[in-house]
């Protein structure tokens, strides 16, 4: 599933995706390929695979898609004065 980063921590590698279903929120671990973290970040195109765990959705895998697609996500969604309808 395609989906952008809306949070990212350059830090830890953690980020928070907002998926193209329009369902809750993925949450990326900041998990390690090959040794190598893999770092995103706001604004980013991902394609995310995702599992279900207790109380939030979990990207399992997350492969970048295009960097930067929507750079100003963040900005545009804290604007918004009307809740986006689901899909």
């Amino acid at each position: 599933m395609l989906g952008v980063v809306i949070w990212s921590c350059q830090e830890t590698g953690r980020a928070i995706v907002w998926c193209a279903d329009h369902r809750d929120l993925a949450h990326y671990d900041g998990a390690t390929r090959g040794g190598l973290r893999v770092i995103v970040q706001v604004g980013d195109l991902v394609e995310v695979s995702l599992m279900a765990d207790k109380a939030v959705r979990r990207c399992a895998g997350l492969k970048m898609v295009e960097a930067g697609y929507f750079p100003d996500i963040a900005e545009e969604l804290k604007g918004r004065t009307r809740a986006i309808a689901a899909a």
